[in-house]
């Protein structure tokens, strides 16, 4: 079976025909010329056990391997793509979002994955740390990308979910990437659409990069939503700040916000990533379902907020959860020690803190 795009043109087969052939079930994926995705291969002369031609049929085209013809069948990737997202998701204003994605460890991989699943069309990936095979338990990307950027191996994978996504790639931290390229990336994005649907995702492992990002979302006006793991990953926040709605911004929030609710005394409250000398520390990292859980509770804000302006679109957690919310795996003290007990039972979500303004904030330059 011989699956290829139902575009193809001829200059497409001018030269060798690319894409992905797997031998035990003799089915093979034709990907357009222009879209060149990590790992596919040559089906023409690179495979001699394949050897895959095409000519042109009736309109259309035939397939044939080594000479013997094959059943074939035409797909659109624009449409087949999101075909079972139809009736959830307008796939055309996913399309048109953008996702800023600060931070692409085992939150933000996750996060840019499954936003690509949802039909998000454009990315710009930031981190500047490369992949180690320690943190494989708990990333998207796996042992063939040990060594590479985790932001460019990442954009591989959003690329063979969709090849057709427009990805950009910077292996820097927020905090030494020119904020032009933000604006650029954005204003690219919301010149497409009237409902602004661009978003700064940070899930970075400091709040300072956090506060960063937060201050760039409220100069570029774009909406803004923070993913953090607390110890072991045995809770985590959530926090989201929009331009167009009256609300405190995250400077605001952790200027003022009694944070020590949860013992987070330092600059990085997140522990969920490798640490050199594990056997050092008292607790261990986060397993990939317990992060998981919170990610997905944070996605389905920042589709949300992708569509918040979309009058076809129904909103699942926007203006239900509040602006800084807290996700419990867990409520046993052995996990979370005593920071635990402030929920009440495990796979709780909450929803009763409030975020208050603070004077003369230096994120947002509010002021009373």
């Amino acid at each position: 079976m011989v699956r290829f795009p139902a575009d193809l043109a001829i200059s497409d087969i001018d030269t060798d025909l690319h894409g992905f052939y797997h031998p035990e079930t003799g089915h093979v994926l034709v990907l357009q010329a222009n879209k060149p995705v990590a790992g596919c291969i040559n089906l023409t002369s690179g495979n001699k056990s394949l050897g895959l031609q095409a000519t042109p049929h009736q309109g259309g085209w035939r397939f044939s391997a080594n000479g013997r013809s094959c059943e074939a069948r035409a797909y659109n990737l624009d449409v087949d793509l999101s075909s079972r997202n139809a009736g959830l998701l307008e796939t055309a204003a996913m399309r048109e979002c953008g996702v800023i994605v600060c931070g692409c460890g085992s939150v933000g991989s996750l996060a840019a994955l499954d936003l690509a699943r949802s039909g998000v069309g454009r990315f710009l990936l930031i981190d500047d740390d490369i992949l180690s095979i320690e943190n494989l338990c708990r990333h998207q990307c796996g042992l063939a990308d040990v060594g590479r950027y985790k932001a460019q191996a990442v954009a591989d994978r959003i690329r063979l979910i969709n090849p057709l996504a427009e990805v950009q790639v910077h292996n820097a931290t927020i905090e030494r990437l020119d904020p032009v390229v933000i604006k650029n990336f954005s204003n690219s994005v919301n010149s497409q659409s009237k409902n602004q649907p661009a978003l700064l995702l940070a899930a970075a492992d400091s709040r300072r990069a956090d506060r960063y990002g937060a201050q760039l979302a409220v100069q570029l006006n774009l909406a803004f939503l923070s993913i953090g793991l607390w110890e072991r990953a045995f809770a985590g926040e959530i926090f989201y700040w929009y331009p167009e709605a009256p609300m405190p911004c995250y400077g605001c929030a952790f200027g003022k916000l009694n944070v020590d609710l949860a013992k987070q005394t330092k600059e990085k409250r997140r522990y969920y990533s490798n640490e050199t000398k594990s056997e050092q520390i008292n607790f261990q990292p986060g397993i990939a379902i317990d992060i998981s859980y919170v990610v997905q509770v944070a996605l389905k804000l920042a589709i949300d907020l992708l569509n918040r302006n979309n009058p076809c679109y129904i909103k699942r957690l926007l203006g239900h959860l509040s602006q800084y919310t807290l996700v419990c795996n867990s409520n046993d003290h052995q996990l979370g020690g005593d920071a635990a007990e402030i929920f009440s039972h495990p796979l709780q979500v909450t929803n009763s803190i409030q975020v208050e303004y603070m004077q003369k904030c230096t994120t947002c330059g509010w002021d009373s």
